[in-house]
């Protein structure tokens, strides 16, 4: 059955005789085709266009605009008529989705690029964009070694001020304003009309420190925080490229011995009012102690939320590219002979059988937690006690 579903033959067609599929959720930006078909000039039409048997185009929509722009007459095709007509808008669908499902190997990436380029190929040619290929290609250079032994001379700071609010630097290749985020015009002075792939942002907190008056930064209330920040997230979404990500990092101060809600109303509002879509959430690790450390009434977290988001599905991600090797970064499991913590919740001893542990159960008051020993009791008189005790492995959570 497999083998009748194969394609038997490459046939050449007329460009003007295809028809693009008009519903195709698909899009590719002008310089996307300007890439395929930068790709098609170097290489050849190496990836045929599947069409059905009227010239329907079911897969390769942005070959045909390429081939447009190339001027081409012919073009190669395979047609699709094994397929019903249901069967096509599924698998234009499957064909662009399942391509996505992929991710690159970095460091094999890094070594083919940095292969191809001694061999003089045009990597420019490939798809990927110049600050692309300069960041993937540094890597594989390696760290460059400082030659100034010297430590450089810091400069006392001049009576007068140099740097004053509009500027912008220029350092290195980096581009650096004076200026207030908010203020839509250093925003779009500073990119030039660029776009950014990847927006980081860490706010000031809303009114948990005092700043310097000269900074023109007055603490703001929490409740008036979210507006207070809408112009900068309007400001980033009118400078992020439609693929690229915004990573907010901000956390709650605690007022009277519990957590402030600013930072939730902030996110929030990112999702349902300013129209951002809220990929995930990640813990920024302050301190060797991520396991939360005591206070008087409470846990202290020893972590930093960072929110991301983007502005639609499709975005450039590469995790594998931001991940490390970490060994029990995730089993707190007071059983586990080599999980580590110093925040004193766990201890900072052996574990488990390497501490000739037994079976640990937890007992539960009103404003308490603690881990003890304890003999079985019966139901009846865990209710007239008016505390339970659950058998189980202690584990922080």
């Amino acid at each position: 059955m497999l083998s009748q579903a194969m394609a038997q033959r490459i046939e050449h067609w007329k460009l003007a005789d295809l028809t693009p599929y008009p519903k195709n959720p698909r899009r590719h930006s002008d310089a996307q085709i300007a890439r395929i078909a930068g790709s098609i000039a170097a290489f050849g039409f190496n990836a045929p266009i599947l069409i059905d048997s009227r010239g329907n185009i079911i897969a390769g929509g942005g070959r045909y605009r390429a081939s447009l722009k190339l001027c081409l007459e012919t073009v190669p095709v395979i047609v699709l008529d094994h397929l019903s007509e249901t069967e096509k808008r599924a698998y234009l669908l499957a064909d662009n989705k399942l391509a996505e499902l992929s991710s690159f190997d970095d460091d094999l990436l890094r070594e083919e690029l940095a292969g191809l380029r001694d061999a003089d190929i045009d990597l420019g040619a490939l798809g990927f964009d110049d600050s692309e290929l300069a960041v993937l290609l540094a890597e594989a250079e390696g760290p460059v070694a400082d030659t100034d032994a010297d430590e450089e001379e810091i400069q006392e700071v001049p009576a007068e001020p140099i740097s004053r609010a509009a500027d912008i630097w220029c350092i290195a290749g980096h581009r650096l304003a004076c200026g207030d985020c908010r203020d839509r015009d250093v925003v779009h002075r500073l990119f030039d009309g660029a776009r950014a792939n990847l927006v980081i942002t860490s706010p000031p907190y809303a009114s948990q420190r005092e700043y310097d008056p000269e900074s023109g930064f007055t603490p703001v209330p929490p409740d008036e925080y979210s507006g207070w920040f809408r112009p900068a997230a309007e400001n980033i979404a009118a400078v992020l490229a439609p693929d690229g990500s915004y990573c907010l990092n901000i956390k709650p101060h605690a007022d009277e011995g519990e957590r402030t809600l600013y930072v939730m109303d902030l996110v929030i509002a990112h999702k349902r009012q300013w129209g951002w879509r809220f990929v995930d959430e990640f813990c920024w690790r302050k301190t060797d102690e991520g396991v939360p450390g005591g206070w008087p009434n409470r846990f202290k977290n020893a972590w930093e939320g960072v929110y991301h988001f983007c502005r639609q599905p499709q975005i450039k991600f590469r995790p594998t590219a931001v991940g490390h090797v970490s060994e029990d970064c995730f089993d707190y499991n007071a059983q586990n002979p080599k999980s580590r913590s110093g925040s004193g919740l766990l201890g900072a001893g052996a574990r488990g059988s390497a501490a000739g542990q037994r079976s640990v159960v937890r007992q539960m008051r009103t404003g308490t937690s603690r881990a003890s020993r304890a003999p079985a009791t019966s139901s009846k008189s865990r209710r007239r006690q008016g505390k339970v005790r659950t058998p189980h492995r202690s584990r922080a959570r």
